[in-house]
Order: structure tokens, then C-alpha cells, then sequence
């Protein structure tokens, strides 16, 4: 894909047809999309106040956190390899980051490292997801809806595991 300038003129019009595209969403479709993935109820309620963001652009008002949300559900549709591969490799790497750095006398030393292999992993996981996307197209909400059972499986295991050891 060429990413290539717009001028004034195409980009007021590719907004004008997101807005358009963004108004002709209900609110409350928007909100049961954000349920259904399987989110943490705080997120959802986050992102859904996302939806109620405006701004006056050439003296007509856009919904542009309507817009965005509809975008990032796109990508979510179009890459759903790219993205639970991202998302793994951030639980993965934010472990092996948080293990790292908890280390005695050492830890603080090797945050630096930690936090630089936290990334790459996250890299790896998106690049690998990438690649999948593209060799397996059609099987994503397979796999939205794996990723949703693991995350839910990992939230029971760490809750039951830190049971009245943390604080609420």
C-alpha cells in the first residue's frame, strides 16, 4: 500500500464519508461490538466514552472518536492474527519485564534490558501474526475468539492465584 499526501481537498472528503459512515452506527451497536470481544467491562465503558468525542473541523462537527473506534475495529477484523499475536507477546513480554526487574539488587540494573525485550516480543508476536494473516485469511474470528478464552482463563488464573494476597 503507497502512502501518499492528501490534499486539503481529499482529506476533508475522506472524513466527511467516515462521518457519514461513523453517524450511520447506533451507539449502542458500538457498545455491544466492544462487549463482544470480551474486554474488561472498564475498557468497554473507556472506550464506548470514546464514541461521544467531537470535534468542529471546517465548521461541521465530526464524531472522530466514533470514527477512530470504527477504524481500530477494521484493523481488529482485517489483522485478528496480527493482533493477538501483539497481544500475547505484550502478556508474554510484560512477564518476562516484570520478572526481570523483580530480581534482588539486580533487578533495577536490568530494567533497561527487560523493557527492551518486553518490546521485541511484542514485535515478534505482530510480526508473526502479520504473516499469518496472511497465509490463513478467514479463520481470524477463530482466532478473536481463542484469544478471548485465553485472556479469560488468565484473568481465573491470576485472580484465584492472587487471592487475598494484593490488595483490592
Amino acid at each position: 500500500m503507497v502512502n501518499q499526501q492528501l490534499s486539503a481537498g481529499q482529506a476533508n472528503l475522506k472524513l466527511a464519508l467516515w462521518n457519514a459512515e461513523a453517524e450511520s452506527v447506533k451507539s449502542s451497536e458500538m457498545y455491544i461490538q466492544l462487549q463482544d470481544l470480551g474486554l474488561p467491562e472498564e475498557v468497554v465503558t473507556r472506550l464506548h466514552e470514546l464514541i461521544t468525542f467531537t470535534r468542529k473541523v471546517s465548521g461541521k462537527v465530526f464524531t472522530l472518536g466514533k470514527i477512530v473506534l470504527l477504524k481500530i475495529f477494521e484493523f481488529v477484523k482485517a489483522h485478528p492474527f496480527l493482533v493477538a499475536g501483539a497481544g500475547m507477546g505484550a502478556v508474554v513480554g510484560a512477564a518476562i519485564a516484570g520478572l526481570i526487574t523483580s530480581i534482588p539488587l539486580l533487578g533495577q540494573l536490568l530494567a533497561p534490558i527487560a523493557a527492551v525485550l518486553g518490546i521485541t516480543i511484542i514485535g515478534v508476536g505482530a510480526v508473526v501474526g502479520h504473516r499469518l494473516d496472511k497465509q490463513f485469511q478467514g479463520v481470524g474470528e477463530d482466532i478473536v475468539e481463542i484469544a478471548q478464552n485465553f485472556f479469560t482463563l488468565l484473568t481465573d488464573v491470576i485472580n484465584t492465584v492472587f487471592y487475598g494476597i494484593l490488595p483490592a
